[in-house]
């Protein structure tokens, strides 16, 4: 016990910038975020992970001069956290866009379900999160990832951030990303559910006694489903491709952080 409370007064200011950065990151990170996660859990790994990674830190940090400095690297340390955090969201997002569009055109918006993170969201969108998750762990990205976390405070050590204009340039060029990437991962399945809905127009044209209305919404969600269940290796493969260009995106913020 002597030997914790030692550690913890010479090594106080480092744990604390830790803290700081990792609890903004875990309350902004969806996986974090979300009731998946008991907040008692949340709370022991996010200790956990500070005295881990402050114990790695080998700098000694002098406690700042003034209640003005001290403000300042607050809010830079919450700043790191939350960009970091931020660019999973834009990931996360662009598989829940994509499940938006097809849920969309298979009529399964009326059947939504409440995500702490992202509001109300498809049923689709829940099950596209799943995959997600499950392709990010299953290729081992965690290790990255907390590879990455830990290089955050070697490349950026607390108070060391810089913000100028390449910052707004990459969060910008990122946040395109959920309608480029998300659209290209609906477009099999739109494209499907776009020549079903076509031939339903035929149909109705040519045969107006056929109550297409009826018809047509069981037709879609059963074209949808048969498509996502033939097409769901591309689902991720895609999948795949999206959490390296995540983890690739999470160093390269790293850099854009350290050189302003």
């Amino acid at each position: 016990m002597n030997q914790f409370f030692d550690y913890i007064s010479s090594h106080y200011w480092g744990f604390l910038f830790v803290f700081l950065r990792l609890s903004a990151f875990m309350m902004a990170f969806p996986f974090f975020s979300t009731s998946f996660i008991p907040i008692s859990v949340r709370i022991i790994l996010l200790l956990s992970f500070s005295f881990f990674f402050s114990s790695l830190i080998l700098t000694i940090f002098q406690p700042p001069s003034s209640l003005l400095t001290f403000t300042f690297l607050v809010l830079k340390e919450l700043l790191v956290g939350f960009l970091l955090a931020l660019v999973g969201s834009i990931f996360y997002a662009v598989v829940l866009y994509a499940a938006e569009l097809i849920s969309y055109l298979m009529g399964l918006t009326v059947a939504n379900l409440f995500d702490p993170t992202f509001g109300m969201v498809s049923v689709l969108g829940r099950f596209f999160a799943f995959v997600f998750y499950a392709v990010f762990f299953a290729t081992g990205g965690e290790k990255l990832f907390l590879g990455a976390l830990y290089q955050s405070f070697k490349f950026i050590p607390p108070g060391g951030v810089n913000i100028g204009d390449s910052l707004f340039n990459f969060l910008i060029k990122e946040s395109s990303l959920i309608f480029t990437f998300g659209f290209k991962l609906a477009f099999p399945f739109i494209f499907a559910l776009f020549i079903t809905n076509l031939a339903l127009a035929l149909v109705n044209r040519l045969i107006p006694q056929i109550n297409v209305f009826i018809v047509g919404l069981p037709l879609q969600v059963f074209v949808g489903l048969l498509a996502l269940s033939v097409g769901f290796s591309v689902i991720v493969y895609f999948t795949v491709n999206l959490v390296q260009r995540y983890l690739e995106d999470l160093f390269r913020l790293l850099e854009v952080l350290k050189g302003g």
